[in-house]
């Protein structure tokens, strides 16, 4: 410093030797005016520069030092009101970012406060600015420690109480400060005498120098540059970390390359797409791992990055093991100059294991705005081999010509079908002949197809003519009464369809019986009499009598059956599963609830199969209890006509029940959870749009789907999913009914694993060891691994916010009894 502005024609402000005194620290009026009229607006090279301004005019601060003419940011600006210096705006633009501007925080160093000490004093408080004042570098040193200072100004003239460059040094180890700007006070003489200096004290740590000066007019031109141009980008830096950790716990893999495509950046998601570590690819050409999915010229020609163009389509990703893995890809390059680009962004959409993970996890993400559209299936990738080669077809498909993306089509319908192996017998016989001839066809037939049938789905009006849907939807009289029961399980019962229902509270005020009394409130209200053809005394003693087959198991019992089946009556009322299930659909689905685990021993498959019980030979080690559960219900319900809710059924209909009944209670089978999941997830994500759309089109879009999803083997699949969210759905009950089964089921566990020791048999369920178990953590794995992605696409499909809720709410409360734990363990294993 050491000069001062001045405003020549062409808008600039430059810098002149001052003559006015250093020791004139008290502004007078004089002063003042002076300022307002040298602080002006910049204007362009051509227009006239007001020489005068009223009180009020915006300042864009120009100044110089001794090498020329230094502009500060464009985005600080100045007004000049009342003997003092405000900003006119408090944010700051930082690309898309908008950044909310700090009151500029500064630190004054110096041993003993004289008259430039007391200038900088006078030009921080017009600037508005927090200031600290210290005389020692210990007092520094705490202070720097103890809080972030935006600027730090240390008189390196004559200190007699510190070391001015051990002390920037100091400065500098500390990482707090690597967003400080640091300036050293140096005396005029020997800045114009010593150039060495200089070299010196930036080489210490400081930013930059000042050179002394007692002028208030020219101590407020520099804090303001020093501002405008130091603060200002530090601020931008500082705010690229909050950038660098979104892009880090970004679902989407993101490479940032330079002008010759080497990788400079890649996240987290990014290493394991491609199986290596950043440090691996650090300097790579990204080119070489990128391939369209299409040879056509004008496809090869838009997604080369190096010619700078936007580009966004399917393509291959290769990875570590030279595998491509199909994936979207958007291609984006940045500081594009001549037709080269410095930069280019190359996004890849990802997946995310679990959204409710620790990572992504948001507390206050329940209350927000939820699209009800369900394109977000297309988010979803389930990492099944058949998944991987249905993402390849479709991205094969997506540039292909017309003809042979319709034989894709084609394929993909196949692909997702149930009976990939099951040979169809319309048509020509590629070896023999026509197989149009009935009896080799039903010969075929009978052999092959295990009795099931072809063709259209039958509903129950069509097999049954005794029953009408008018007479289904006017039988209020077949509700039965509960004038007999209990006032408090009346009570209860009256809230048995909401998804907070306290099944806990039935079992307790009805002595374990809640199966029966809720059971004749749920059959009853879908009218479950007469869709079947039977009397009220015959339902009331079949579940009476299936109550009586389930085991006083601590988790396997007759409430989990009355619980699951609540959570199918609560599914089953939603609209969308009114519209693709009839009367016969919903009933079948309350018994397959009612019915899947009776006769449970306690113990799993894999026990059975391990200690050779009877149940695994019989059942050939294959779905040993699930296989069991329904030949028993079966068996019970066949074994007398007063418990016969099937009896009046004709041949047909009792095929069409006893067939959809074992498929609900086979889908409740573990092993089998992934392969149900993709199978649903992929048939809606081909007819669901992949984009968001607008109301009227996300209705119509809604429709299509709903009228696709009434096909006989798409209504299999929703079963399927209905009954295994409805089996698992502790976890998206209420947090009090979610710790209640989680200990239920952890005590059945645990059960099985002392056995299992006790015979020296293989241990099914390590986790369940009395000795090593943590519930909190078995739950938190059980709900990222299982829970998320079936209740996501489920609530995408029948619209269920209030599960996803309830998920996010448990998996808190199981993370902070998780960490709670850590911290004891912690503390124990300390003392």
């Amino acid at each position: 410093m050491g000069c001062t502005p001045s405003i020549n024609q062409s808008g600039v402000v430059r810098c002149q030797e001052s003559d006015r005194s250093s020791s004139d620290t008290n502004p007078n009026n004089h002063q003042m005016n002076w300022l307002e009229g040298s602080f002006r607006r910049m204007v362009s090279s051509d227009e006239a520069v007001e020489s005068g301004g009223s009180t009020g005019n915006s300042l864009q601060i120009v100044s110089c030092s001794k090498s020329g003419i230094v502009q500060s940011d464009q985005n600080t600006s100045w007004m000049y009101r009342e003997r003092d210096l405000k900003r006119t705006s408090n944010t700051l633009k930082f690309g898309p970012m908008c950044l909310t501007l700090p009151t500029i925080k500064v630190l004054l160093v110096f041993d003993k406060e004289d008259s430039q000490c007391k200038a900088l004093k006078l030009a921080v408080e017009k600037l508005q600015y927090d200031y600290v004042v210290v005389t020692s570098d210990t007092q520094a040193l705490d202070r720097i420690r103890n809080s972030h200072y935006h600027l730090v100004i240390v008189d390196t003239r004559h200190p007699s109480g510190f070391d001015p460059f051990l002390l920037a040094r100091s400065f500098r180890l500390s990482k707090d400060n690597h967003y400080s700007c640091f300036v050293a006070v140096v005396k005029r003489s020997l800045a114009e005498k010593e150039d060495s200096l200089i070299f010196k004290i930036l080489n210490a740590g400081f930013d930059r120098w000042f050179l002394e000066s007692c002028s208030l007019t020219l101590c407020l031109s520099e804090l303001i540059l020093i501002e405008g141009n130091e603060i200002m980008t530090r601020l931008k830096l500082h705010a690229t970390q909050a950038l660098f950790t979104a892009l880090e716990n970004s679902c989407d893999a993101v490479l940032v390359t330079g002008k010759n495509q080497e990788i400079q950046y890649m996240n987290q998601a990014s290493e394991k797409l491609m199986g290596c570590s950043a440090e691996e690819m650090m300097g790579k050409n990204a080119s070489q791992l990128h391939r369209s999915d299409s040879t056509r010229t004008e496809i090869v020609e838009n997604v080369n990055i190096k010619k700078g163009n936007d580009w966004e389509g399917s393509g291959f990703r290769k990875r570590k093991t030279a595998q491509h893995t199909p994936m979207w890809n958007k291609v984006t390059p940045v500081d594009v100059h001549n037709g080269a680009n410095e930069h280019t962004v190359l996004v890849r959409e990802g997946r995310s294991s679990s959204f409710y993970s620790e990572k992504s996890y948001i507390p206050d993400c329940a209350g927000m705005n939820r699209r009800q559209s369900l394109a977000r299936l297309h988010t979803m990738t389930i990492e099944a081999p058949i998944t991987k080669v249905i993402n390849m077809l479709l991205a094969t498909q997506e540039n292909s010509p017309n003809f042979v993306a319709k034989d894709i089509d084609k394929i993909l319908e196949i692909l997702r079908t149930s009976d990939l192996y099951s040979p169809q017998l319309l048509g020509l016989n590629q070896h023999r002949r026509p197989t149009d001839d009935k009896l080799t066809s039903d010969l075929i037939s009978s052999l092959v197809m295990q009795g099931q049938k072809s063709g259209q789905r039958r509903f129950s009006h069509d097999i049954n003519q005794k029953v009408s849907r008018s007479s289904i939807v006017s039988s209020l009289a077949s509700i039965p009464s509960l004038d007999s029961a209990p006032r408090p399980i009346v009570s209860a019962l009256e809230k048995s369809m909401e998804w907070s229902f306290d099944i806990f509270e039935l079992e307790r005020i009805s002595e374990k019986r809640a199966l029966t009394w809720l059971g004749m409130t749920v059959f009853s209200s879908f009218n479950a009499c007469s869709v079947l053809s039977c009397d009220e005394k015959t339902l009331k003693s079949w579940l009476t009598l299936i109550e009586a087959n389930y085991y006083n198991n601590p988790y396997h019992n007759s409430t989990h059956a009355a619980d699951v089946m609540q959570a199918t009556a609560f599914f089953l009322q939603k609209p969308r599963l009114k519209t693709i299930f009839d009367p016969l659909d919903e009933v079948i689905s309350l018994i397959a609830a009612v019915v899947h685990d009776v006769n449970h021993p306690g113990k799993n498959s894999a026990f059975l199969c391990n200690t050779k019980d009877e149940l695994a030979i019989l059942y050939n080690d294959l779905s040993v209890l699930e296989s069991y559960h329904a030949a028993r219900a079966f068996k019970l319900t066949l074994s007398d006509k007063n418990v016969n809710i099937l009896q009046n059924l004709d041949r047909d209909m009792y095929q069409v029940v006893r067939e959809s009944i074992i498929d609900m209670v086979l889908a409740t089978e573990m092993t089998k959870h992934f392969e149900h999941l993709s199978k649903f997830v992929n048939v809606l994500k081909t007819i669901v749009p992949n984009e968001e759309a607008e109301d009227d089109k996300q209705l119509e879009n809604c429709q299509e789907v709903l009228i696709t999803m009434s096909s006989p083997e798409n209504v299999k699949l929703v079963k399927r999913m209905l009954i295994k969210c409805a089996d698992i759905s502790n976890a998206a009950r209420p947090t009090k009914l979610c710790v209640e089964w989680a200990t239920r089921i952890t005590e059945e566990y645990c059960r099985q694993t002392d056995e299992e020791k006790a015979k020296a048999l293989p241990v099914v369920m390590p986790t369940f060891d009395r000795t090593t178990m943590s519930l909190p953590k078995a739950q938190l794995g059980f709900i990222d691994y299982f829970i998320n992605d079936m209740f996501s696409s489920w609530d995408a499909f029948g619209d269920f916010p209030e599960l996803i809720d309830h998920i996010q709410s448990n998996y808190q409360y199981w993370k902070e009894q998780d960490d709670e734990r850590q911290e004891q363990e912690a503390s124990k294993e300390e003392s």
